[in-house]
């Protein structure tokens, strides 16, 4: 699935899908969680020009639907993905832990996907090399967004993290090939 994306967002430095989301594509294969060996921490793809259709169309919706430049995923520390938004879903997967995630920002955003009946999902990377951990945490969550609680909605994502972060990892079993140029 291929979504529009914002006319003038661009990723910049931004390389966290090069690093979170696993490949296993015939010309390239990295583990969940290792970062591309085509790509260039801070700077971007070093086979931008050929790399493959995957890398072409997978974006996160912060490149898709209106977030401030708070929420780029290296700046905020999550990468909104767009898998499950067919369904319903957001997906925010925290690859770690900023001040971001106690936000008024991050709180009313939520809190406005709630009040439209999105769903939201939480989910955190593994070691290199294993699946993510993720839950739909609408439900938990909802108590403190129906009471206009921040602190309270930020303690909830804190202890859902930790929860998420004892996660019994499973092994994406993807061996690094690398063959684009």
């Amino acid at each position: 699935m291929s979504l529009p994306l914002l006319p003038g967002r661009e990723c910049g430095g931004c390389v966290e899908c090069c690093r979170v989301i696993p490949l296993e594509l015939p010309e390239l294969a990295k583990p969940t969680g290792e970062l591309c060996a085509y790509c260039v921490d801070g700077a971007g793809c070093r086979v931008h020009a050929i790399r493959p259709q995957t890398c072409r169309t997978w974006f996160c919706l912060w490149r898709v639907i209106e977030l401030s430049d708070d929420w780029r995923p290296d700046r905020s520390g999550v990468v909104v993905r767009p898998d499950g938004i067919e369904d319903g879903v957001i997906t925010l997967f925290v690859v770690r832990r900023t001040g971001f995630l106690a936000s008024l920002e991050l709180f009313g955003v939520v809190a406005g996907w709630l009040a439209e009946g999105i769903e939201v999902a939480l989910s955190v990377p593994g070691p290199v090399g294993t699946y993510p951990a993720r839950a739909v945490v609408s439900d938990w969550l909802r108590p403190a967004v129906e009471a206009g609680d921040p602190a309270d909605f930020a303690h909830r994502v804190a202890r859902s993290l930790d929860r998420l972060e004892r996660h019994d990892w499973q092994p994406d079993r993807i061996t690094a090939r690398y063959a684009v140029e």
